[in-house]
């Protein structure tokens, strides 16, 4: 155990830093599919700064109007938390920190439940109207400044003669503000942009336990594990659309059905993600688009996907339906597809000798990437050209560009490509 000079009193904003996502957008969601769509709605309209957060916490309440209290609490056992909170609050406890949860959208009995079922020490949440046990869809006046929060927890300190305690916030979006000001250490977790300029310390692993070295002792180690499982089963999910350049290319029958297809993924892709932002899971789609994120996108909006389907759509719809150069258009997007996911996965099983200029790409992950694309590209072109291609998009690969991979791969290769087949050079056949 670490020793430490002081003991410090730790007050954690709930939602997006406890609960992955916010106790609302998870209780709504199962009260009701037509009441999650109107939060969805509400929940655009707050993003988009059209509603002011106390007009859309007063309508988010309306719709849990009738929701019985012994119901919201059995919701709060089974809220999704992110990684690490009971281990993190476990040895926070064990070196005699004290820990407050503290929120201006969850009721305050909600919050109370969840702080015991973490070993917290102080709960504090909104006031709620109830009638027979059951919510009005009432709330008392709600603090849309953050004051509120700071009051709280100076009050909890005198109460409890606490002055000689250091205060630490954690917290993630800009209503923490004062909350951020009035500590000692204010600490961000995945915060926003507003609240990254109120922080001395930003962490941005959807990981509680990062945070432990900044509260306990800096040399404290704090093992925090790597999602690999998850890594895979998204390069996986990569590698299975070859299917769509394959089908492209054999059949100009499918050109039209396939476009509409991404098309149509895309736009339920992006519906499910913004529900998705406020607790509103879309069966099957909502797994397949974490499963598809990376892991520094899970807490926020999953971009990755959207350039994805940009990348296997526009080569093909440039080069192989605008330029009439489907060869280079399929060869460019099945290389992607192929080479792209089994570097990174041979990467991560075999990678030893990393590249100075770029040490997140292998040597051993940028063969095996070649190798099996070179091997793929066979069934559309000839050896020759499955070498230029599988070459090209290989060195495009480990590159450090800033463009992301799933633009810049595809694209970058069918206009070098594109220009080799001008000047002569090399004809894909």
């Amino acid at each position: 155990m670490v020793k430490l000079g002081r003991q410090r009193i730790i007050a954690f904003d709930v939602d997006g830093t406890i609960i992955n996502g916010f106790w609302l957008s998870q209780v709504i969601a199962r009260f009701g599919l037509l009441r999650a769509f109107v939060f969805g709605v509400l929940g655009l309209l707050y993003e988009a700064r059209i509603m002011e957060i106390a007009s859309f916490m007063r309508y988010s309440y309306r719709l849990l109007r009738g929701a019985p209290k012994d119901w919201l609490l059995l919701m709060t056992d089974q809220v999704y938390l992110h990684r690490g909170v009971q281990e993190t609050f476990k040895i926070l406890r064990d070196q005699g920190h004290i820990i407050v949860l503290i929120s201006s959208g969850i009721p305050d009995f909600a919050v109370a439940r969840l702080a015991k079922n973490l070993g917290a020490h102080f709960a504090s949440g909104i006031q709620v109207e109830l009638e027979e046990n059951q919510l009005t869809g009432h709330i008392a006046a709600l603090d849309c400044r953050g004051q509120t929060k700071v009051d709280t927890l100076q009050d909890f300190i005198d109460a409890h003669h606490f002055s000689d305690y250091e205060t630490v916030a954690v917290a993630n979006d800009r209503n923490n503000v004062p909350l951020f000001e009035f500590v000692q250490l204010a600490i961000g977790f995945r915060p926003d942009q507003v609240a990254r300029r109120h922080v001395r310390v930003v962490v941005s692993t959807p990981d509680l336990r990062a945070l432990l070295p900044y509260i306990t002792s800096p040399s404290m180690q704090v093992h925090v594990p790597r999602r690999l499982g998850q890594e895979i089963l998204r390069q996986l999910l990569h590698a299975s659309a070859v299917i769509i350049p394959l089908l492209w290319f054999w059949d100009p029958s499918w050109h039209l059905p396939i476009y509409l297809f991404i098309g149509s993924l895309t736009i339920l892709f992006i519906l499910s993600e913004v529900l998705r932002r406020f607790g509103v899971q879309i069966p099957l789609i909502s797994k397949m688009v974490l499963a598809a994120g990376r892991e520094n996108e899970i807490d926020s909006y999953v971009l990755s996907p959207l350039y994805f389907a940009a990348g296997v759509t526009l080569p093909l719809l440039i080069f192989g339906t605008l330029l009439q150069l489907p060869n280079i258009a399929a060869a460019s997007v099945t290389a992607f597809l192929i080479g792209d996911a089994f570097s990174t996965i041979g990467g991560i099983f075999f990678g030893r000798h990393h590249y100075s200029f770029n040490p997140k790409k292998t040597i051993e992950g940028t063969f095996i990437g070649f190798s099996l694309t070179f091997i793929v590209l066979l069934l559309i072109v000839s050896p020759f050209s499955a070498l230029i291609t599988a070459i090209t998009a290989a060195v495009i690969e480990f590159l450090p560009l800033r463009l992301d991979d799933n633009l810049a791969v595809p694209l970058i290769t069918a206009s070098i490509l594109t220009a080799l087949q001008v000047l002569g050079i090399c004809y894909l056949n």
